[in-house]
């Protein structure tokens, strides 16, 4: 069985599939900067998302294991926010997110002004406007690899080293 490890940082993105790493020069506070109004435009998620999804075009290409891997395992900042905010508390990582549900969050919080975002439970006050750009980041992985799921780990561990 295959992997693919993605490191989210705020401002990169390493992705691994045990042999060779590639990382991107776009992270969670790159995405989340590129949206600036409250909420989102509709453009403006769409420009972060298909600016990530481009460069998935260019891992698929670095990282062969990519696009044939079974399995899809993530960690970095917010991505705990993400989860907790899916199941509306706090959640024990490792955690099996679907397309589906990261699409659903996602359309939920992007749609809600910051003042209405921090009311969803599980959402942690300082994680408002950064977990935007976990979601975008997330759909635009799940969208480009056309992966039915991820693993989300604990911040910086996966299950194995990347």
């Amino acid at each position: 069985m295959s992997t693919l490890h993605i490191i989210f940082d705020e401002h990169s993105a390493r992705f691994s599939d045990g042999e060779t790493s590639y990382e991107v020069p776009m992270g969670i506070s790159s995405l989340a900067a590129m949206l600036t109004a409250d909420p989102p435009l509709p453009e403006e998620l769409t420009n972060a998302i298909g600016i990530f999804m481009d460069h998935m075009e260019d891992v698929s290409r670095e990282v062969p294991g990519s696009v044939a891997a079974d399995c899809i395992e993530v960690c970095g900042p917010g991505l705990q926010a993400l989860v907790d905010t899916e199941i509306g508390h706090p959640e024990a990582l490792p955690f099996d997110l679907g397309r589906d549900a990261a699409e659903e969050v996602f359309r939920t919080l992007a749609t809600e002004a910051a003042c209405d975002r921090v009311h969803n439970p599980g959402l942690p006050a300082d994680e408002v406007h950064h977990i935007l750009g976990v979601c975008c980041a997330v759909v635009a992985v799940l969208r480009a690899l056309q992966a039915p799921a991820l693993t989300v780990h604990p911040a910086h561990d996966t299950s194995s080293s990347t």
